[in-house]
């Protein structure tokens, strides 16, 4: 025999049959008999049901052809195995010396069985395709194929006594593998929804047998259930308390007796049992008593104990709890479609495309948006170190050091148990580097909620079936467009179950085991997850905070990147108060929450316009995607680079193109900046759906319900409309010459319902300021016909009425929340004092100027005053201001403009102000008035109203309480507030206060028009003399990407000024100069 024919498998590796059985003598003490007896019996079945042994009696032949079978199994390398199988499993066709040769059966492997089983399937196949041969009877039908695989897994009874598995169902238990194999068989027609109903039905069977035999209708008398309940509870801890002393043991059992009772007792309250018996207490609960409702079943504690046996035996490894959640419907939604019979419509049909939006709106005008509130709390590992530190005290809520309380949110459409799910989800996922692997979305398989009985007060009883998915598989199901099941290697699935009385709670509770439970079965250490899920709740807490900063007190971008460098970013590479960039550690791990620390400080410098220090920054995540990217444990997820994108747009955006110091090695164009920047929407939508389609393929279509992903596609669709709004020569033409008007005002509506389904209220209503704008701009470019059907000037001008006062409803909470902010820290008196008596506060290496106390105007002074009545005690520390135009009622309700963001709906007030139709000439020289100083409120809260400094290495911020001689401002004061600056707004807000001003000078003949130059004077190029240039790297000036646009107003209003004779009435001159504007200045041309 050939060498090739002496090889062997990993069972039989040895060369020499003398080798082979010494191996196997040894392995014989090895391999017990049962083990012998199992394979043996594969061997058996495989040989006499599925191969062709070859012994013809006509041609004399008495032994099986092992070439042939050696072929048929596909061992055509490995005849000695063969051999063995043969003489072993068949000794009657071979003498005694030739049996002798082989004492015991070879080992079989599950590798090895499906090798075989393969290669027989093949073989009979091939054999098939022969019409002469009459042997297609052995071709492996998917039940000879399971069967094969159950009698490879069948425990002998003497295994399964030694596993202390149940035999009692050993006579029936064959009835359910065949009635797994009936249900699961694809001829059958079934699909996996029809499985899960199969599945349901018999649970529910089951429940109902479990009832009958326990005699649901007899009650447990009080004196009786205790003992009920230690009784089950020993029962059911004989698996998990095995080697435990009895006194440990014991201690168990009255452990989870307090926590059965724990809950009973608060069924009890719930139900409003207790209170039954607590105020009618001359009612008697016994079995024969009428009230015997009000006792518990038998049923119900066995759920009971069982659910808090397997969960609390779960939590010991994996202590994660859910502590509550708060549930609140949030605007805009419901959104109604402007209808012949629904007047008050909010979505304009005609620029609704039927192909394309008719399903984003459908049921809008029925839907509500979620914010969800959920409140865990994790008990830590022994000897945990905190993530920042001592100081993680001042950021996180930790009890005793021994167990860290957080929260998570979720908001947008959706049902609030699916809003609590996904909240659960990223909890306990995402950013977790020992889970990076998977998706860090649970595949639901099916929840199952039972009422466990016929009345309102009786419990619910929740399972959840979970799967976690991998990510290369995901990406193998999306490239082979297969579904998961079809391409992935396991489909291992984790089951659990929770009773209680709410069906939310309960609901959540099962599906945080369930998901704890997959966790585990990972095999993930569960010190380190915890470790880094702690570590990750740290880190989110210290952004959350970090960004409040900015969005509310002290309303500060430094305040913001300080409290990071502080904490998050500690360690990570950032631009000091020398405007350099601290050494980069390159083997530094970047965990997402980092990633998104970095993008939302990009975001925000790209906000106040300062795009040179936003692109050292984008630049460093640059280099970390791509090195994450091609590294094997990439898990970077589409939302953080749908993000990434989005600071890309912005930054292309303010391209300025006279720049060419910081745009030294590329051209620079305003065309190609349009373009780059088009191709970063382009980018963030693309990761957006490819996002969706990771979901699409484990079935979870909700996920795109749950914020950011609306938020995102929001931004994506208003970000296209602000090309088409400030730059639409170098835009795509939409299709005819009016279409160019009417696209950004059809992309804003897209906007604001992406917004409305993700509960974004200020984000909503920016959009609507935008939106309401861009009408007026139709308006008037139609003006005296309208370009379209459906685009007059008084459909316009109401559209955008509508919108700006849903803005304001909209808006109003969020303003809110900064107003108070503001009056609770006004007049602060910190630690730290400067020589001039001003007040600040630290943030690591930067130090901002505290509030100073804040006295508003009352009505009658207001009235009864000049103008100057608004000013700033440098003594006292003392801000008198105006803000009755901030604090509006509308609809009977109150309406706050405050924070930054307030100056985008600011500038739409002014708008209409300015744009709206008045036939008398005193209330429109009034309505004017009122727009010049909404717009200059606008302008006063858009700009950083603050000064820089460097001290010793710490960054000195102060606010501005006092006037720039370059602004002509009545409300300058209104800028110290906020030292965040919203770029566009602050110079747009002027230009508008200038056309306003024109108007009205134009119409008067003792005009003064040195304040419009001293308003435009202070456009775009207005960084401030007290700034330090290092800290903007030198950036000359802002909003450079519209110095053309206000270049021509400039020319224009001088142009104005030559012909301020030629005009008489006012109506006239606030027609044409709003008309010019819009269609000749260029700040709104198309």
């Amino acid at each position: 025999m050939s060498k090739q024919n002496r090889q062997s498998d990993t069972t039989n590796s040895s060369p020499t049959t003398a080798s082979n059985e010494s191996q196997d003598t040894q392995a014989s003490g090895r391999r017990r008999s049962e083990a012998q007896n199992r394979d043996k019996s594969v061997y058996k079945y495989l040989l006499h049901c599925f191969t062709d042994l070859g012994i013809s009696e006509d041609e004399g032949k008495k032994k099986p052809n092992e070439s042939s079978i050696a072929n048929q199994w596909g061992q055509q390398t490995n005849r000695i195995f063969i051999r063995r199988v043969l003489r072993s499993v068949l000794p009657e066709y071979y003498d005694e010396e030739e049996k002798s040769s082989v004492q015991t059966v070879p080992g079989l492997t599950l590798g090895k069985l499906v090798e075989i089983i393969v290669s027989i399937q093949d073989y009979w196949i091939q054999q098939g395709r022969d019409t002469k041969n009459e042997r297609g009877s052995h071709i492996l039908t998917r039940k000879d194929k399971l069967r094969i695989l159950r009698k490879f897994s069948q425990l002998s009874l003497e295994e399964k006594n030694k596993l202390d598995l149940n035999t009692s169902f050993q006579a029936t238990e064959m009835l359910l593998q065949l009635l797994l194999e009936i249900v699961t068989d694809k001829n059958n027609g079934f699909n996996d929804e029809d499985i899960i109903v199969f599945y349901k039905n018999a649970i529910s069977d089951y429940q109902s047998l479990r009832r009958a035999k326990i005699n649901n209708s007899q009650k447990l008398p009080t004196d009786s259930t205790e003992d009920f309940i230690k009784q089950h509870l020993a029962l059911l801890l004989e698996d998990y308390a095995i080697g435990l002393d009895p006194d440990r043991k014991q201690e168990k059992i009255d452990e989870l007796f307090r926590k059965v009772k724990k809950q009973i007792s608060r069924i009890d309250f719930q139900s409003g049992i207790r209170q039954i018996k607590s105020f009618l207490p001359e009612k008697t609960f016994t079995n024969d008593s009428p009230d015997a409702q009000y006792s518990f079943s038998r049923t119900l504690i066995e759920h009971l104990i069982n659910s808090v046996v397997e969960n609390s035996i779960l939590t010991d490894e994996f202590p994660v709890y859910l502590k509550h959640f708060e549930i609140k419907k949030v605007r805009p939604l419901p959104l109604y479609v402007k209808t012949e019979t629904q007047q008050i419509g909010l979505l304009n049909p005609l620029v609704l495309r039927e192909d394309e939006d008719e399903e984003d709106i459908k049921g809008l005008e029925m839907q509500f948006a979620y914010k969800v509130t959920v409140h865990f709390y994790v008990m830590l590992p022994q000897n945990y170190q905190k993530r920042f530190g001592e100081g993680s005290s001042n950021i996180s809520s930790f009890q005793n050091d021994n167990k860290l309380e957080f929260f998570e949110e979720s908001m947008g459409i959706g049902s609030p148990i699916s809003h609590i799910i996904a909240v659960i989800n990223r909890v306990l996922f995402w950013n977790i580097p020992g889970l990076s692997e998977y998706l860090p979305v649970a595949q639901e398989i099916l929840t199952d909620d039972q009422v466990l009985g016929e009345i309102t007060h009786d419990s619910i009883w929740s399972r959840s079936v979970v799967r976690l998915c991998r990510k290369s598989e995901i990406k193998t199901a999306i490239r082979d467009q297969k579904k998961y099941a079809q391409v992935a290697n396991e489909l291992e699935i984790s089951s659990c179950q929770y009773c209680g009385f709410d069906l939310v709670e309960v609901a959540a509770q099962a599906a945080l085991c369930a998901r704890l439970k997959a966790i585990k079965q990972t095999g993930i250490n569960p010190i380190d997850y915890l470790t880094q899920l702690c570590h990750r709740a740290e880190e989110i807490n210290a952004l959350k905070k970090a960004e409040s900063y900015l969005k509310f007190y002290p309303f500060s971008l430094k305040a913001m990147e300080g409290y990071l460098k502080q904490t998050i970013l500690k360690e990570y590479p950032t631009i000091d108060s020398q405007g350099e960039f601290s050494k980069i550690d390159d083997e530094n791990f970047w965990s997402l929450v980092v990633y998104d620390a970095y993008l939302k400080l990009t975001e925000a410098y790209l906000q106040e316009g300062l795009y040179r220090v936003a692109k050292e920054y984008l630049d460093l995540l640059r280099f970390q995607i791509d090195k994450s990217e091609r590294s094997d444990k990439n898990f970077l997820d589409d939302l953080i680079l749908a993000k990434y994108e989005l600071c890309q747009f912005r930054y292309h955006y303010l391209t300025d193109t006279d720049d060419s110091e910081h745009y030294r090695n590329s051209e620079l164009d305003r065309r190609t900046a349009v373009s780059e920047a088009e191709n970063s929407l382009n980018k963030a939508e693309s990761y957006l759906k490819e996002s969706l389609e990771e979901y699409h393929t484990i079935n979870e279509y909700a996920q795109s319900n749950y914020h950011p992903f609306f938020y995102f596609l929001s931004r994506v669709y208003a970000h296209r409309a602000k090309l088409y709004l400030f730059m639409p020569t170098y835009t795509a033409r939409p299709g005819g010459r009016w279409d160019v008007l009417t696209e950004p005002i059809r992309l804003l509506e897209k906007a604001r319902i992406y917004a409305a389904r993700d509960g974004s209220a200020a984000e909503y209503a920016s959009w609507c300021a935008y939106q309401s704008w861009c009408y007026l701009k139709v308006a008037y470019s139609g003006d005296p016909e309208p370009i379209q059907p459906g685009f007059s000037r008084e459909e316009c001008i109401d559209w955008a009425k509508r919108l700006i006062d849903h803005a304001l409803i909209c808006y109003s909470d969020t303003g809110q929340k900064c107003y108070q902010q503001i009056k609770d820290n006004a007049g602060k008196m910190t630690k730290i004092r400067s020589k001039e008596g001003k007040y600040y506060e630290k943030y690591h290496d930067i130090k901002i100027q505290a509030m100073p106390l804040i006295k508003e105007l009352e009505k009658d002074s207001r009235e009864n005053a000049d103008e100057f009545q608004q000013s700033y005690d440098t003594d006292k520390d003392l801000l008198t201001l105006d803000l009755s135009l901030l604090k509006k009622t509308f609809h009977n309700k109150p309406t706050y403009l405050f924070e930054t963001h307030a100056s985008i709906i600011l500038f739409a007030m002014g708008m209409l102000e300015l744009c709206e139709d008045e036939n008398n000439q005193d209330k429109l020289h009034k309505k004017i008035e009122k727009g010049i100083t909404i717009f200059d409120y606008c302008s006063a809260i858009a700009q950083d109203g603050n000064t820089t400094k460097n001290e010793e290495g710490v960054f000195v911020l102060d606010r501005i309480f006092d006037q720039d001689k370059t602004q002509y401002s009545k409300n300058y004061l209104l800028t110290g507030l906020y030292p965040h600056r919203l770029t566009q707004f602050a110079d747009l807000g002027k230009i508008f206060a200038a056309t306003g001003k024109s108007i009205l000078f134009l119409h008067q003949s003792d005009s003064n028009w040195e304040e419009i130059d001293h308003i435009l004077s202070g456009l775009h190029h207005n960084m401030s003399k007290g700034s330090n240039q290092s800290y903007v790297l030198g950036q000359k000036r802002y909003n450079g990407h519209l110095a053309k646009h206000f270049g021509e107003v400039i020319n224009y209003f001088k142009k104005l000024k030559v012909r301020m004779n030629d005009f008489s009435n006012l109506i006239d001159i606030r027609n044409k100069v709003i008309r010019d504007i819009a269609l000749r200045a260029g700040v709104l041309t198309s």
